[in-house]
């Protein structure tokens, strides 16, 4: 695991957030009667690309002071110690990051955007992001599960 060379906690969160394994694969629409618009899951080959793209980043944050951006920036965030708002924060992290120091073409043009009806919150999208390789607006979502088993002894 590309992660585990990691000697700084939040370096090893962040080099997992990038390449962890994808649990979707691809996106099935369960309303095939609405006209949606496409939704693209990025590739397991992808977030591998992304990783050796940010290595030479990950490896300055966990031999410098340049640590202490990413856990002022991790910390400063709600909720800080909840799995998924870390998550996301790695992920926003690295977006942030990555694009200054141009290791990937993914600025990041909005985050948690709360959606309203009626003055009642319907939902948030996560990262609205410009795509400066194809020039797209894109919007990310993310999400984290870990799932447990047990077995009967």
């Amino acid at each position: 695991m590309p992660w585990q060379h990691f000697n700084r906690p939040f370096v090893r969160d962040l080099a997992y957030a990038i390449a962890c394994p994808t649990v979707i694969k691809q996106w099935l629409n369960f309303c095939p009667l609405q006209a949606l618009p496409p939704v693209h899951v990025h590739t397991p080959e992808f977030w591998q690309q992304q990783l050796i793209n940010y290595t030479h980043r990950l490896k300055e944050l966990d031999n410098t002071a340049a640590y202490q951006a990413l856990t002022q920036f991790l910390l400063a965030r709600p909720s800080p110690h909840r799995l998924g708002f870390h998550f996301e924060g790695l992920l926003h992290f690295w977006l942030i990051d990555g694009f200054i120091h141009k290791c990937h073409p993914f600025e990041v043009l909005a985050h948690n955007i709360q959606l309203y009806r009626d003055k009642q919150t319907i939902g948030e999208l996560d990262f609205i992001i410009r795509n400066h390789q194809t020039n797209e607006i894109e919007h990310w979502e993310l999400a984290i599960k870990f799932f447990f088993g047990r077995t009967a002894l």
